[in-house]
């Protein structure tokens, strides 16, 4: 099954770089095909693109010989692609374009942003001295919610708990998440990581028995209401200076993006034509019908999963993901402090057999 994972990496990796590359690197040649060359640079290249989990199918003289026979593979495949004249097509054009538009993206936020955002130790420590009873370890915090699509709705259920009406039978009447709605809105208890970065915060900032103003997140707006919190015991500076330095990067980057996107704003003349933006269908949404939104919990397994969680599924499927941009911290607790979607990752994604392979 991994030899067949590996081919598929090797082969979808043309799509992405092969229109890119529009003259052969300079060196000895390990293979030709045809008028093709394949040179030492060329080998190393693709074989450092190699996920962890595959290198060790490519180790001594067999597995070189195996690794240049599937770049022949792929370069019989481009060439072929070529004679049908595949690289003239719109829908490929157009993705050359976006691809070659973000790594543009890319590469000045990382000279503008990632590069000029600096934390010194003695902000860290700083930071710890100001905000030391914040650092625990365990702690766990139990909390209701409220969910409906609307400000509106959220504001006017806000009016009516803050003249005293029961805030379980509101979330029992009118709460979208139907499965906190049936015991009040209890969330149960949770720690940090549990939830989306919004509504952490949220909770976060409440002491128990407070309730939030509408909270928005991509699932609707919430009223929050916090009915306990157990602290754990009170961090280290050790334990606490690496998730510091990732929450201050973070912070700095975010108003370093902020700045420059203004400065930006400021010598460009830019237009928006509502009325045509309002006329926009989207294209997951059809008139009448609401799109499907999940509850913001814990992540759960599939319905499938949790009937028979070793069930064998036949099917394989590859995705591409394209993003771009300064924020390279991928376990970062709080991606939303990152300036928006601009970071820069090609994420090659395999389900096989009800498990999923991530390859950056």
């Amino acid at each position: 099954m991994k030899k067949i994972l590996t081919l598929i990496f090797l082969l979808t990796t043309v799509v992405l770089f092969a229109g890119c590359q529009n003259s052969q690197s300079e060196g000895p040649v390990v293979a030709k095909i045809g008028k093709d060359a394949i040179t030492e640079e060329d080998f190393l290249r693709e074989l450092n693109r190699v996920p962890e989990w595959a290198r060790s199918q490519f180790r001594g003289m067999e597995g070189k010989e195996k690794f240049l026979d599937e770049l022949i593979k792929r370069d019989l495949i481009y060439q072929d692609a070529k004679r049908m004249r595949l690289d003239k097509d719109k829908d490929y054009l157009a993705r050359i374009r976006e691809f070659e538009k973000m790594s543009l993206v890319s590469l000045i936020l990382k000279k503008e942003v990632e590069d000029k955002a600096k934390v010194s130790d003695a902000e860290i420590k700083e930071f710890f001295e100001q905000n030391k009873d914040k650092f625990t370890i365990g702690t766990k915090i139990r909390a209701s919610h409220i969910l409906v699509e609307t400000e509106k709705e959220a504001n006017d259920i806000l009016k009516r708990l803050n003249k005293g009406e029961s805030f379980a039978k509101l979330a029992k009447a009118f709460s979208k998440d139907k499965s906190s709605a049936q015991k009040g809105g209890d969330l149960g208890y949770f720690g940090r990581g549990r939830m989306v970065p919004e509504f952490e915060r949220a909770v976060l900032a409440l002491k128990p028995g407070e309730v939030s103003k509408p909270v928005k997140t991509r699932f609707g707006y919430h009223i929050i209401k916090v009915t306990d919190i157990k602290k754990g015991k009170l961090a280290s500076f050790e334990q606490s200076k690496e998730s510091i330095r990732k929450q201050l990067l973070a912070q700095k980057r975010k108003a370093l993006f902020n700045s420059y996107v203004e400065k930006l704003k400021e010598n460009t003349e830019i237009t928006k034509n509502k009325d045509i933006l309002a006329s926009i269908q989207l294209p997951w949404e059809t008139p009448g019908k609401r799109p499907k939104r999940k509850s913001p919990l814990r992540k759960n397994k599939s319905r499938r999963q949790q009937k028979n969680p070793n069930r064998k599924q036949n099917k394989i499927s590859c995705r591409f993901q394209f993003k771009a941009g300064a924020c390279s911290n991928k376990k970062a607790p709080d991606r939303s402090t990152c300036p928006g979607l601009f970071y820069l990752r090609i994420t090659v994604g395999f389900r096989v057999r009800g498990s999923r392979h991530t390859v950056n």
